[in-house]
């Protein structure tokens, strides 16, 4: 059989109807990459939304961790920021309650204040000790638990005084002005005593013998 001449070789490359061949790194490559469906476009969404969700969660843990306050984040202030933190969610939590109780529930002042107080004792408790004064582990626990109990005991006691020496100034007021003004006596006993609660955990429940006086509190890391 004879060979193609060299004109019939560029007839066969120059014809329109022959399929043509694409080179390696042509245009069917370049295609991939204009429509913006290539390989990279995935990665690089799920990128940006890493970096929205880190930062995110940045900006909450400087908010929350106190981050705000700078040179002046001192293991003090530190510790004071977080006591104050966990007093507030104890504090709505024990005002809801004590609402809830004394005025749905009719269950008196002071019955009303023993189980707000438990409402707020709890998620206290466990705030201020693994949060503010980061205590972790079983030790200290039943020497630490004993005396939050005796100080629980005797803010109990004064904010049950408080509501009841309330309740019975405002008694001859209507229901709903009467229930605000006992709610607000409650409200303002535990404002009170949480400060003076802060400088007893500080001083006598929470403290770590393992460390020496001048070890100070960590969190400033």
């Amino acid at each position: 059989m004879p060979a193609p001449s060299h004109h019939s070789r560029l007839g066969t490359l120059d014809d329109p109807s022959q399929p043509s061949r694409q080179q390696p790194g042509g245009a069917g490559l370049q295609t991939d990459g204009d429509d913006g469906a290539g390989p990279g476009s995935g990665s690089t969404e799920g990128a940006e939304a890493a970096v929205t969700v880190q930062r995110t969660h940045s900006l909450l843990h400087r908010l929350v961790d106190a981050h705000w306050l700078g040179r002046w984040r001192t293991p003090a202030l530190l510790k004071l920021w977080r006591y104050g933190a966990g007093s507030v969610v104890a504090f709505v939590s024990s005002v809801v309650a004590y609402y809830a109780f004394f005025s749905w529930a009719h269950l008196g002042a002071i019955g009303s204040t023993w189980l707000a107080f438990v409402a707020g004792a709890v998620p206290n408790w466990i705030l201020n000790r693994r949060w503010a004064w980061e205590k972790r582990g079983r030790e200290g626990v039943a020497r630490e638990s004993a005396l939050y109990v005796m100080v629980s005991i005797v803010s109990l006691a004064a904010s049950s005084a408080a509501t009841k020496a309330t309740a019975l100034a405002v008694v001859h007021t209507s229901h709903t002005e009467r229930d605000w003004l006992v709610t607000l006596s409650y409200t303002a006993s535990v404002i009170v005593l949480s400060g003076l609660k802060y400088l007893v955990y500080d001083r006598f429940v929470f403290v770590d013998r393992r460390k020496s006086p001048a070890g100070g509190a960590s969190g400033t890391e």
